[in-house]
């Protein structure tokens, strides 16, 4: 493994402790302050106990959790009366959800949305540009740390008005409130039911089919932070007063982040698919993170990549030791030219020059000195050496040498090689 390897590897695990160091609950108070909205999410910004007041709100009609698609689990049934409410942050529906939702309501029934951003593609359908002025893009913001409710109908106006602050870690903060704009309100279907600080709509009915859609813009006051206090749980009865008596399904599915939801929103957004893979992950949670990893780890490989790097060492082959080959190549043609006796000659220079690589020993003849030394250091018997010597000068003197006997000296030299040390 080399230095660079083990700096994308101290990339990646140093991209992990960054995640788990963002993911991971932050200790104060044993509180998460981040915006959440699950039924089952007893932390501040959760909506546990609203969902549990909804379960009794109306006990003899029953109380659903939608954890899938919309799509197949909302009842056609148009004598149902069933209510549909959805509490979060952005509301992300593909077209066949959306689909199923407007028929749900087209049939009788009732959707509640408590978001701080509506769907277009949902608004296309329900809102007709009734007063000629304004096309419909998206609720407008007010920026605030506290802001003041109240409802229009003379039976659930109160005196004075519900209030409601953005708290994190115990301090009031400044918060982006959400409201209608105001000119969409003329001679039409949508009808503003409740107001923000006096001026501003924040609630608002509007009819669909048989059916009808309320839209609210302030779901943080559906949360456990608030419904702690007598005077929110108030406004939250008065709200949900609207509800006619029917089954409620919850949805839990359909949430996403208010960035994504204004992302879609956006004109500029809207050459994309609606339904595009990557809108998807980024509509859930676990796949956002995923997918920033995945980048992240990217750009430490491009990061790390180009990066100078060593040129390529190329590899260099052993010398070849020809010799052999070439004493192989010279026998063959002495014995194809029956020249026996150059062939012995020259296996006697390579019997020496054996000797003097392997016993540092030196000599053109074997005399008596240089067979000592041998037989010494090799340990043969001398009986072979001396064969071997009688043989080669034999072959030296004579004109004229057979086949046979170059074998004979050839099978000499091979025991030599065989039992030497």
């Amino acid at each position: 493994m080399n230095k660079r390897h083990i700096l994308i590897i101290f990339g990646i695990l140093a991209v992990f402790a960054i995640l788990i160091f963002l993911l991971w609950p932050r200790p104060s108070n044993r509180f998460s302050w981040q915006p959440n909205y699950k039924a089952e999410n007893k932390q501040p910004y959760g909506a546990f106990i609203i969902a549990e007041l909804l379960k009794n709100y109306f006990p003899d009609k029953g109380f659903e959790i939608l954890r899938d698609s919309v799509n197949g689990n909302l009842p056609e049934d148009s004598l149902l009366h069933a209510n549909y409410i959805f509490i979060g942050e952005a509301l992300y529906m593909d077209s066949v959800d959306m689909e199923a939702l407007l028929a749900f309501v087209e049939n009788g029934n009732t959707a509640f949305i408590s978001s701080l951003t509506i769907p277009k593609d949902l608004m296309d359908y329900l809102y007709y540009d009734e007063c000629h002025y304004e096309e419909w893009s998206d609720y407008n913001i007010f920026q605030d740390t506290m802001v003041q409710l109240n409802l229009y109908d003379p039976k659930l106006h109160t005196k004075n008005n519900f209030y409601y602050k953005y708290v994190y870690r115990n301090k009031p903060r400044v918060y982006d409130w959400s409201h209608f704009n105001n000119d969409y309100f003329c001679e039409g279907d949508l009808e503003p039911l409740g107001d923000l600080n006096d001026t501003l709509i924040h609630f608002a009915r509007i009819n669909y089919g048989d059916g009808v859609f309320y839209l609210h813009t302030v779901p943080i006051t559906f949360t456990n932070y608030h419904l702690l206090d007598s005077n929110s749980l108030e406004y939250a009865h008065r709200v949900f007063s609207y509800l006619p008596e029917g089954k409620i399904y919850w949805d839990e599915y359909s949430k996403t982040f208010e960035a994504l939801g204004r992302y879609r929103n956006d004109p500029w957004s809207r050459s994309l698919s609606k339904e595009s893979p990557l809108q998807y992950i980024l509509s859930q949670p676990p796949l956002t993170w995923a997918w920033y990893l995945l980048i992240a780890i990217g750009l430490l490989f491009l990061l790390f990549r180009t990066k100078r790097r060593q040129r390529i060492i190329p590899v260099l082959e052993p010398n070849a030791n020809t010799s052999l080959e070439f004493v192989s190549t010279i026998g063959r043609l002495y014995f194809m030219q029956n020249s026996h006796k150059k062939l012995a000659l020259q296996k006697m220079k390579l019997f020496l020059n054996f000797v003097r690589e392997r016993y540092h020993l030196r000599g053109q003849e074997l005399d008596e000195e240089f067979i000592q030394k041998l037989i010494a250091k090799s340990e043969v018997p001398r009986e072979l050496i001396d064969k071997i010597w009688l043989m080669h000068r034999n072959i030296t003197n004579s004109s004229m040498m057979t086949e046979n006997t170059l074998i004979d000296f050839h099978q000499l030299m091979d025991q030599f090689y065989k039992t030497c040390k």
